[in-house]
């Protein structure tokens, strides 16, 4: 789940929500659909995975009332055994655009079946203010959301706003619906604009300028936690788009490098 939980985090929300922030919409940032490969980038003897090979397909939407994403994540995780996992996750979600409603829906598939599922509508009452998630899938699931809760695209829309005001951390609780918690902390350390090293040539001169490189904590919400449950580093390009992450989960880092994206036209609202 984790796995699942991090790629959704950082790549949906991060598009949704840089298109929100106010110096990017006069850019006139299009909807997109975003390319990656998943690999195994490092791995110990104590994490029993020799490979993770893996794609993720993401689409982002501008639909005039809100921003409406899809995410489609492949990984097959090779073990030393011989034994193979194949997980398949998919997200859809709709976030208004006053940041107050959102919409979810989480599909978990572990060879082929489907073991975990979550959807349903969480609202706060206004900016900064408490609020409220009703789950349709677990049936009755309801969450209390606390004052300065913010959904996933409002989160990226403060941390992105952090880097350019060159600020180094940002510490905030997330709903995003996606577990049983459903929420989380995450503690953001923020570094300078860095030019791009090794220019990818199967993508645009946008893509290959500079970026922020950010590495994000993800807490849970229990009593007495001291050490987050993942980390991830994500390199942010100015433009909005998230070029490569690297997922850290101790005894092994999963590496996402973006390989292609492409640029439906803009809706007429």
């Amino acid at each position: 789940m984790f796995l699942r939980r991090v790629i959704l985090y950082l790549f949906v929300a991060l598009i949704c929500s840089l298109v929100s922030h106010p110096s990017v919409q006069a850019t006139n940032l299009p909807s997109y659909r975003a390319v990656y490969t998943l690999a195994l980038d490092k791995a110990t003897p104590q994490s029993g995975l020799v490979g993770a090979p893996g794609s993720m397909t993401i689409e982002w939407q501008d639909v005039c009332d809100g921003w409406s994403a899809t995410q489609h994540v492949t990984v097959n995780l090779d073990e030393v055994s011989g034994n193979i996992i194949e997980t398949d996750s998919r997200f859809a979600s709709w976030e208004s655009k006053d940041g107050l409603i959102f919409r979810f829906d989480v599909r978990n598939f572990r060879d082929g079946s489907l073991y975990e599922q979550f959807n349903g509508r969480a609202t706060l009452s206004s900016q900064g203010g408490p609020g409220r998630a009703v789950y349709s899938t677990p049936k009755g699931k309801t969450l209390d959301l606390p004052k300065a809760v913010v959904f996933p695209s409002e989160h990226l829309h403060l941390l992105v706003d952090a880097a350019r005001k060159e600020e180094k951390i940002l510490s905030r609780i997330v709903f995003d619906g996606a577990s049983e918690e459903g929420m989380f902390e995450i503690n953001a350390v923020i570094g300078g604009l860095t030019p791009v090293e090794t220019p990818n040539p199967k993508l645009v001169f946008s893509l290959n300028t500079k970026y922020w490189p950010m590495r994000l904590a993800f807490f849970s919400m229990k009593a007495s936690v001291d050490l987050p449950d993942y980390e991830t580093t994500v390199h942010l390009l100015e433009n909005g788009i998230a070029r490569e992450l690297l997922l850290d989960y101790g005894n092994f880092k999963i590496r996402g490098t973006l390989d292609k994206v492409e640029f439906p036209p803009k809706p007429s609202c």
